[in-house]
């Protein structure tokens, strides 16, 4: 083999090691970004349920004062127990909600920045 085509074979391999080394940064850019994405979603999600509690605690308590009667009294705490275990049962479902998606872009996060045999990490 000549020096000139020994430099073309060393460029050849240089230029593909660095495509692939551009392609590893914009996986790793892709799979860190969706991961952030997913926790920023859930933690939006759980800013408006404490929100709600806290407008339901208002309302309860605006109930309450307002209450007539043994009845009446009786009659909000049920009330308010019913949702609050409504909300409950759906703050499980959305902690394992956003609990798997996390996860998920986690995995795919780590994938990404594995070592390399030359292939395209998982998406």
């Amino acid at each position: 083999m000549t020096q000139q085509e020994e430099r073309q074979g060393a460029g050849q391999r240089t230029s593909e090691f660095m495509a692939e080394g551009r392609q590893r940064l914009e996986d790793f850019a892709g799979a860190q970004a969706q991961f952030w994405d997913r926790v920023q979603d859930s933690n939006r999600k759980w800013l408006d349920r404490i929100q709600t509690e806290a407008n339901m605690a208002a309302d309860f308590a605006n109930k309450l004062t307002s209450a007539k009667s043994l009845t009446d009294t009786a009659h909000i705490f049920q009330n308010w127990t019913v949702k609050h275990m409504e909300m409950a049962t759906e703050d499980a479902r959305r902690m394992l909600s956003d609990t798997q998606e996390i996860i998920a872009a986690g995995a795919r996060f780590w994938t990404n920045i594995g070592p390399g045999d030359g292939k395209s990490r998982g998406h």
